[in-house]
């Protein structure tokens, strides 16, 4: 037992000299309304922030979400000693991968997930993610420009293809039920692996009796998701979770990313306990960490 131990002590340690370690879960913090909430999202290190620009108890008003935007971007810092702080006026936009024809479904939404990730880096602050929900191309992208917004999740039964409407890289949600199937959804006739459409796949909770989807605080079978990753698809998981237990939905799910709203409120507020503990929790190496790879 102690050989083994050590040798597996060596080998993740030649992993991480290599480069080969898991690259830790993003944490998106969703449903902010307030310049305060987004400033505890900051100081969590979450990765991404989403506000709510479709019907819901969370919208936010554009005067808050302008106000939210330049808040995050007067937060901005190196993380790392290798990466340099992007100018918002010297980046370049989001592009999906051109050349896609050699690239099969897990290379192809990896490279778009590499993609987002080196923007984070280079932003050095929370990249801002507005929701809508069947709402026009045409609002959307003019809410993306104004805010400024650098991902859009679309968060209805859109088309996949409106996505090559928007200015900025699509999160498609796929909502999950007792008749979802990521076979028949990751399959030659579903749309969640559609190329060069949205950039990153988004699991949610399909909640029964109501139009408004996400921020209900009601969770899936995370062994659904599972056989998403299994595939060595990328992916952000959402549904039910909060601080208590997203260290397991990560190990049992393995999503490439995790999504909360209402899991980090009291008394329908974000609270900054809740969002800090819930990012740490979240970005805490797993039992089966994730393998998508940079």
């Amino acid at each position: 037992m102690h050989d083994s131990n050590n040798n597996n002590s060596d080998t993740n340690g030649e992993q991480e000299k290599e480069g080969h370690r898991p690259q830790p879960v993003v944490a998106k913090v969703c449903g902010v309304g307030t310049v305060e909430a987004a400033e505890a999202a900051v100081l969590a290190d979450a990765d991404i922030i989403g506000m709510i620009f479709a019907p819901s108890p969370r919208l936010i008003d554009m005067e808050t979400a302008k106000a939210i935007a330049q808040t995050v971007e007067s937060k901005k810092k190196a993380t790392d000693a290798s990466c340099t702080v992007v100018e918002a006026s010297e980046q370049t936009p989001l592009a999906l991968p051109v050349d896609t024809d050699d690239l099969d479904a897990a290379e192809y939404f990896t490279e778009c997930a590499n993609r987002v990730l080196q923007r984070r880096r280079a932003a050095g602050r929370p990249l801002l993610a507005g929701v809508f929900q069947n709402q026009t191309a045409e609002h959307i992208a003019q809410v993306a420009r104004e805010v400024p917004l650098d991902l859009v999740q679309l968060h209805g039964t859109e088309a996949p293809e409106m996505a090559r409407l928007i200015p900025v890289p699509v999160i498609k949600v796929f909502h999950v039920d007792g008749s979802f199937s990521v076979d028949a959804s990751a399959g030659a006739g579903g749309d969640m692996l559609k190329r060069r459409c949205h950039s990153l796949i988004l699991l949610d909770t399909k909640v029964a009796g109501t139009a408004q989807q996400g921020g209900r605080g009601v969770s899936f079978d995370w062994n659904i998701a599972r056989k998403l990753a299994d595939r060595g698809i990328p992916f952000l998981m959402a549904g039910g979770l909060t601080p208590e237990n997203v260290v397991q939905a990560v190990d049992v799910g393995r999503p490439w990313g995790v999504d909360v709203s209402s899991g980090i409120e009291t008394s329908r507020a974000k609270d900054p306990a809740k969002i800090r503990a819930f990012v740490e929790n979240a970005k805490r190496p797993a039992a089966t960490p994730p393998c998508f790879q940079e």
